[in-house]
């Protein structure tokens, strides 16, 4: 007997999820049915545990629609194949799901008989795909397919000394440059790295978010047909090869035949210069290349690799465009002024002694004092990072001085530290230590009046004053209370049991009660009044909220008065 396929079912309304698992024969089609879920953040928990074979979601669901579920549900489990059920015949939405490679776009109001068509043919599907991945000769054609790659893979592993023990030495790396068809030599010659990236990454656009990964690799690419193109006839006396690392950064492996590391490494450095300029004249002005050092074993490239590394993480955590060598980066840290480095010890006392007399713009000035001396001193990123967690760890000691519960200021962190290293930019790092310094400062000021209360008691009435602004947020809120989202989402579920986005939707849903009963005005009428640009999803949230829709909750209203 062959085996069922699991099957889930994604959507927001109860009856329709109920309605569908019970008059459906699984079973019978081939099909066991593994779960129902109201909301996409549950299913994708459960996705994640059993890695269903198909699932039915509905597009038109709060906080996480459909199309977005699908994107996210392609990440965790790539073979699951998708039905969306909508209740719009909208071109756009069938657009955007078969570019997600949904498998069938179904449109309200669907028979069960009609859903019984589509999982047949949904089964049939599964059943092919199975004998396909069964095939031997499909697989081999696969491998060849995958090649390119594999061989993508094979460089970044080589080049970030990842290879399995014994594939890095010997006769066997020999066999594995030749299976993949490498030009580079396995001897006599010396070999260097180069490691390139962006100083900044477009961010993804409400509009666009479904586009975003796309873009990132067209750009990417772009990027790397240009190395290509500048390697075949810029390179000079050393050959290399472009590809994609791990962290989605562009590397060049480059070797030079017959030539000393000195030579390799001066030809290294005019490619990274050249190939910055040209990238800068045809577009790509903020890219930043980090010059490895040259070594005379293929065996030690990762040590190129790693230096080239390091400079270009020292480049992005500045924000500097162009070519950066390590060696040059070695070399100014051992022309430091020492004095300059005793006074680097000062300032974390420096920022603790001003919170400590609650002088805000003193704080924050201090610490961009701070980051104008990072940006300026020739430390390479892991010692950045070691400076800011001694400021952070004379900050901590601060605060048990003067009976700040830490839990306050980090109500969301565990580990502030580790969610310090976690940045990668200095300009970052400025933004999250101003923040830090902020948000203690306000918390010691306001400490004797209850700052929570306060704060909770002003975002309340200031929720229900602004109710009906579309683009009233939690983060525009915190900005007009002078405090950090994180800190305020904590005081406003620890002093009214209630999430921002709760207490906004209550306020919303008893303000469209009170309009149903007292006015005549049309559903979207009242979306509109009370912030809402989607009289749909309004609909959708009231029935929610209510348990009733918005005619129904009017004709009660209607009754009961008469």
């Amino acid at each position: 007997m062959a085996p069922l396929y699991s099957f889930i079912i994604v959507d927001d309304e109860p009856e329709i999820r109920e309605g569908i698992r019970d008059t459906i024969s699984w079973e019978e089609l081939g099909f066991s049915f593994a779960g129902d879920c109201g909301n996409g953040f549950e299913a994708l928990e459960l996705a994640e545990r059993i890695l269903p074979d198909a699932a039915l979601v509905d597009i038109n669901m709060p906080f996480m629609d459909g199309l977005a579920f699908t994107d996210r549900l392609r990440e965790i489990s790539p073979l699951t194949r998708v039905l969306v059920i909508s209740g719009y015949d909208d071109f756009e939405y069938a657009r955007r799901a078969m570019r997600l490679s949904v498998y069938d776009y179904i449109v309200k109001p669907v028979t069960p008989g009609e859903l019984r068509a589509v999982l047949e043919k949904l089964r049939a599907t599964l059943d092919a795909e199975r004998t396909e991945r069964l095939n031997l000769e499909l697989i081999k054609k696969q491998l060849a397919e995958s090649l390119p790659m594999l061989r993508e893979r094979f460089l970044a592993r080589l080049a970030g000394g990842k290879l399995p023990a014994g594939d890095g030495t010997g006769e066997r790396l020999r066999e594995r440059l030749a299976y993949f068809s490498l030009p580079i030599p396995h001897e006599g010659a010396a070999y260097q790295c180069l490691a390139l990236d962006q100083l900044s990454h477009t961010e993804p656009s409400r509009e666009n978010e479904s586009m975003t990964g796309e873009h990132f690799d067209i750009d990417l690419l772009t990027r790397r047909n240009i190395l290509e193109e500048i390697m075949s006839r810029e390179a000079g006396p050393v050959e290399g090869i472009p590809f994609r690392d791990d962290a989605d950064r562009l590397v060049i492996l480059l070797w030079g035949k017959g030539m000393s590391c000195a030579g390799v490494y001066r030809a290294g450095l005019k490619a990274a210069e050249g190939i910055c300029r040209e990238l800068a004249a045809l577009g790509f002005r903020d890219t930043a290349a980090g010059v490895g050092e040259a070594v005379e074993h293929i065996e030690g490239i990762g040590v190129s690799c790693e230096t080239a590394s390091e400079a270009l993480a020292a480049a992005l955590l500045r924000g500097e465009a162009g070519a950066g060598a390590w060696r040059e980066l070695m070399g100014k840290r051992g022309k430091q002024d020492s004095r300059a480095c005793d006074q680097n010890q000062k300032w974390g006392p420096k920022i603790v002694s001003a919170l400590k007399t609650g002088g805000r713009d003193e704080a924050v000035r201090c610490v961009e004092d701070m980051m104008d001396y990072f940006r300026q001193a020739p430390f390479t990123p892991g010692e950045y990072r070691l400076k800011c967690a001694l400021v952070l760890a004379a900050v901590m000691q601060g605060l048990e001085d003067m009976d700040v519960p830490a839990e306050e200021i980090f109500p969301h962190s565990q580990d502030p530290f580790g969610e310090l290293r976690g940045i990668t930019k200095l300009d970052d790092i400025r933004a999250w230590l101003t923040d830090l310094v902020r948000t203690v400062c306000g918390y010691t000021a306001a400490r004797r009046d209850n700052f929570a209360r306060v704060k909770v008691r002003e975002a309340l009435e200031y929720i229900e004053t602004n109710y009906g602004d579309p683009d009233l947020s939690l983060q525009g809120l915190c900005r007009k209370l002078d405090i950090s989202s994180s800190y305020f989402s904590a005081c406003l579920k620890k002093h009214h049991d209630r999430s921002f986005v709760d207490e906004l939707t209550a306020v919303r849903m008893t303000k469209a009660m009170e309009l149903l009963q007292t006015t005549d005005l049309l559903t979207y009428e009242i979306a509109s009044r009370i912030g809402f640009r989607d009289a749909h999803y309004f609909s959708l949230s009231f029935r929610k909220f209510a348990g009733v829709t918005c005619t129904e909750y009017r004709n009660r209203s209607v009754y009961a008065a008469e």
